[in-house]
């Protein structure tokens, strides 16, 4: 029995994504709806060049929608100070045939939101009222983070998501309704500590949300505030809001670009994702043009247009790294995803939400920044792919591919094996869903070959930079070892995220394997009842018992599986909104069938005494029963080392 669980939609539910064919839909327009001309936007002349690059944007976005029915994208470009173009393309509302707009369709940018809380945290360190290196509990009022590991987390670790929090479900089960404020859901949610600060990478939107609390706590008004009065009001953003569709107000509401799922090959309007206090990890909404300031702002170290919301030696540090160990990869800049291109430094960062992808990606030594946003989660190759294309374009040269090549593939194996993603419960239920969450490395052609969510991607050494690999789209992989010199992990080309060499308790092969095992002896176990039906029996009172156990067991064993296949069809067509009840029935199956395979295990240990001097069986079905309860007490170890039984639920 292979486990498959949609890992990417528990591990934070900011990377909904579907993989739909849909043949038969008839293509929405490709042509641009709404395109709002540079000079409306800035009063100069656009070069040749700039028309060129508007034009290359054009046909990108019209490829990509034609081919994947995106119902309404938005793209703004800035390069030396100015708005090339902030436009959108397509319906923000498919039903009215309402075009959309690139000065006034919101799109909700999901944890592109967590920049403005970064932004917002070095202001505040700028004026003396953060340290960046101080424990974070000498700020926090009305909670504390609970002591691990002898070293504090401060605000450099929550800004590089090195401070050791497990992930968490919780973010998504509160309601925009909910009342409570932003510090009752931390303090009710406080995940566990599970690395030391600094050790790991694992992107987190509650320690994201505790850094909204902490400018709450400093500065004595609620981040909402915070931010309309010293950023959106200052930059003249009046079309970006932190309200949630359900809060805004009418005018907002209505500007809103619907988000729409393809359902049976059409397209229906989608459930909002709702995360209610912890809005400022990701729940704003903007424009292109409003996003193409936001842009500029922080291309011009801090400053544009006269408003300056840091001072450039501020802005320098912000966008530096607090963390030295792996340079030649991804990593995050103070909040900012960090990372090497073509020989270039970006800074950016991705999202996603129920029914919308984002990215906002920036090269300072070009002068350029690139914003896309769309209202539909069934494919993020544009949003992922654009930025890219862009720079790609502006550098107009041959792209070069990583160079270096291993000696031998006993150099490249010391590297090979099953990594696991740390952005995983450790302590809960939700463990179990990290189970096809695993990334397998393999030596290939010179390099490493990467497999992960069924996709491969082949990596080669980066010349001068140790245990460092660059594929031809100039992601990164960075390798991690131990005070021995073993590799222990690896962080992938975008910074937030590291994998964990596995280990027998964290290897979703014996889990597997487990599972494999106990179903193939409880299939035996009834075939033989089955075929022993009509014989002449000894009549042997403790060998009937026996015999009724070991039956009882096996439908224990296929009740699991069956509330395990109940559970992973409920979560393939899982959205937003069932976050908000969550644990759905399947789960809660899963997890009562779990304790009776536990207790099946158990009986099953403690029948072998009987059964081998009391049942009467023949030797062969003795066997056949010891290697049943073996399977089942294999069984029941792996369902405890996962989580499934003697562990809460998010």
């Amino acid at each position: 029995m292979r486990l498959s669980l949609p890992v990417a939609f528990f591990a934070a539910l900011f990377t909904l994504a579907g993989s739909v064919m849909a043949q038969d839909i008839e293509p929405p327009d490709a042509a641009p709806s709404t395109s709002v001309s540079t000079v409306e936007l800035m009063p100069f002349e656009p070069t040749r060049e700039e028309a060129v690059l508007e034009g290359y944007v054009d046909g990108v976005v019209a490829a990509h929608r034609r081919e994947h029915d995106a119902p309404a994208v938005a793209v703004s470009v800035v390069r030396n100070g100015r708005i090339l173009f902030a436009k959108a393309y397509g319906e923000a509302d498919m039903e009215a045939g309402v075009a959309a707009s690139g000065t006034d369709s919101l799109f909700r940018i999901g944890s592109v939101s967590k920049t403005f809380v970064w932004t917002s945290v070095m202001m505040l360190s700028e004026r003396g009222l953060i340290d960046l290196d101080e424990d974070v509990n000498r700020y926090l009022k009305g909670m504390q983070i609970p002591d691990a590991f002898d070293a504090p987390v401060t605000m450099n670790d929550l800004m590089a998501h090195r401070a050791g929090f497990e992930d968490t479900l919780k973010v998504f089960t509160v309601s925009d309704a909910d009342e409570r404020s932003l510090t009752q859901v931390l303090a009710e949610h406080i995940p566990a500590r599970v690395y030391p600060p600094g050790a790991r990478t694992s992107y987190s939107n509650w320690g994201s949300a505790l850094a909204a609390k902490i400018i709450e706590d400093v500065s004595g008004v609620s981040y909402e505030q915070f931010l309309e009065d010293e950023i959106l009001t200052p930059l003249a953003m009046t079309h970006t809001t932190l309200k949630a569709p359900a809060l805004m107000d009418e005018a907002d509401r209505a500007a809103l670009a619907k988000g729409y799922a393809l359902s049976a090959g059409a397209y229906e309007a989608a459930d909002y994702m709702e995360i209610g206090p912890y809005a400022p990890a990701g729940a704003m909404a903007s424009t292109a043009n409003d996003m193409a300031q936001w842009m500029l702002v922080h291309l011009g170290r801090g400053e544009h247009d006269g408003v300056r919301l840091m001072r450039g030696a501020t802005h320098e540090l912000m966008w530096s790294r607090a963390f030295e160990d792996r340079p030649a990869g991804a990593d995050l800049a103070h909040g900012f995803m960090n990372r090497h291109y073509r020989g270039l430094e970006t800074f950016g960062h991705g999202g996603a939400t129920a029914a919308y992808y984002t990215d906002m990606t920036m090269v300072p030594e070009l002068g350029v920044g690139v914003f896309v946003s769309q209202s539909a989660s069934t494919d993020r190759g544009l949003v992922g792919d654009l930025p890219w294309l862009v720079i790609d374009h502006l550098l107009d040269r041959p792209v070069d591919g990583p160079g270096g090549e291993f000696g031998s593939d006993q150099a490249a194996a010391e590297f090979a094996g099953a990594y696991l993603s740390n952005r995983r419960s450790f302590t809960t239920f939700e463990k179990l869903f990290a189970a096809s969450s695993t990334a397998a490395v393999a030596p290939a052609k010179g390099g490493l070959t990467l497999t992960a969510a069924g996709e491969a991607s082949h990596y080669r050494p980066v010349p001068g930079a140790s245990d460092s690999f660059e594929n031809r789209h100039g992601a990164r992989l960075v390798f991690g070892r131990d005070e021995s010199g073993r590799i222990t992990h690896f962080t992938d080309g975008s910074g937030v995220h590291s994998y964990e060499r596995v280990g027998f308790g964290t290897n979703p092969v014996y889990l597997n394997l487990a599972l494999g095992l106990a179903v193939l002896f409880s299939l035996t176990t009834i075939i033989g009842a089955w075929r022993r039906q009509g014989r002449v029996r000894v009549a042997n009172a403790p060998g009937l018992m026996l015999s009724i156990g070991a039956l009882v067991a096996a439908a224990l064993v296929f009740a699991f599986a069956g509330a395990l296949g109940w559970t992973m069809a409920v979560l393939m067509n899982a959205d937003a909104a069932m976050m908000q009840a969550y644990p759905p029935a399947a789960v809660v199956a899963v997890r009562i069938a779990g304790l009776g395979v536990v207790a099946a295990a158990a009986a099953g240990l403690v029948s072998l005494w009987p059964v081998w001097f009391g049942s009467g069986w023949r030797m062969w079905r003795q066997v056949h029963h010891t290697f049943f309860a073996l399977a089942l007490a294999f069984c029941a170890l792996m369902l405890v080392l996962w989580n499934v039984v003697f562990a809460g639920t998010a």
